[in-house]
């Protein structure tokens, strides 16, 4: 993918670093009036929010669904403020504010202690940028993000930077199977992370019904365990109070290599699902994410 640079990313930039020295208390301050200006203001993409919602939640009320919209803003400021803080944030602070599933916790370091590897799959819920930090403070085995290039070449660097503090390793999408050829070769546990609720291709997605809707998904993650043979983690961080969360963590699939083709991919979307339903303001509903028509045959 070719790169551009506006020449408005270095003024951007530059104010994140500064912000991040901010205290996280202060940044919540000021994500309270960016949520303002977001929904109320210049009301970012509100007709893509409520036309999501209305699809999702058909038997909900407009008040509702609003009560919803507005939940969703907050919760997308939030996630500004917080991403920004990553740049300078400390570990202890990290720790304090974020509690990991007692379960999973020692399932993981199960799989630590013998040598296997394993795959977190997560969508865009919650607070998704605190989730690498969060496993690589609780866990010593390396975090191997993967992420999708943006095409602003400044603020490309400047995420790269955010999540590569505490990411063994960031590995673009498209490098994502010769890393873990790399990692395979070297014979040393890792865990793969993977988003895996964005739009992919139609033609060669997993099509299911999703939030009332026909919706394509990615099989890659189901490939990738099963050609690598890593066990499956659904992963999502749930917030407890504001700045606070808990690291919820389940075991999807410890031989997803031995599951029918579709059953890995159905079992992300169904805990995703429910996830959405636990927190609906807290999902990213800003996205077109039911663009594309599902093609029936005839």
């Amino acid at each position: 993918m070719s790169q551009r640079t506006n020449i408005l990313s270095y003024p951007v930039a530059w104010a994140v670093h500064l912000l991040s020295w901010l205290p996280l208390r202060v940044l919540h301050g000021i994500a309270t009036g960016l949520y303002f200006m977001m929904a109320h203001v210049i009301r970012y993409r509100r007709k893509v929010v409520m036309g999501n919602l209305r699809r999702a939640f058909p038997d909900k009320g407009e008040r509702e669904l609003r009560h919803i919209c507005l939940g969703f803003y907050r919760n997308l400021a939030d996630v500004t403020a917080e991403t920004i803080k990553l740049l300078t944030i400390s570990d202890k602070e990290v720790l304090r504010r974020c509690r990991f599933s007692e379960e999973g916790h020692k399932k993981m370091m199960q799989y630590k202690n013998e040598g296997q590897s394993f795959i977190g799959v997560l969508g865009h819920i919650g607070n998704w940028e605190w989730v690498p930090p969060m496993v690589s403070l609780h866990l010593p085995f390396p975090v191997v993000p993967v992420y999708r290039p943006m095409k602003d070449k400044v603020m490309d660097k400047l995420l790269l930077k955010i999540r590569g503090r505490y990411a063994h390793e960031l590995v673009s999408k498209r490098n994502t199977g010769r890393a873990m050829m790399r990692y395979r070769k070297l014979g040393k546990p890792y865990i793969m992370g993977l988003i895996a609720d964005q739009t992919p291709n139609p033609e060669h997605a997993y099509w299911t019904r999703f939030l009332e809707q026909d919706t394509p998904f990615f099989s890659g993650p189901e490939k990738l365990a099963k050609s690598f043979k890593m066990p499956v983690f659904f992963v999502a961080l749930r917030r407890e109070k504001r700045g606070h969360y808990y690291l919820h963590t389940e075991l999807l699939s410890e031989k997803p290599w031995e599951l029918e083709e579709g059953m890995l991919s159905q079992m992300f979307v169904e805990r995703l699902e429910a996830e959405i339903h636990r927190q609906p303001a807290h999902w990213l509903w800003s996205h077109r994410r039911w663009k594309h028509k599902r093609v029936t045959e005839n």
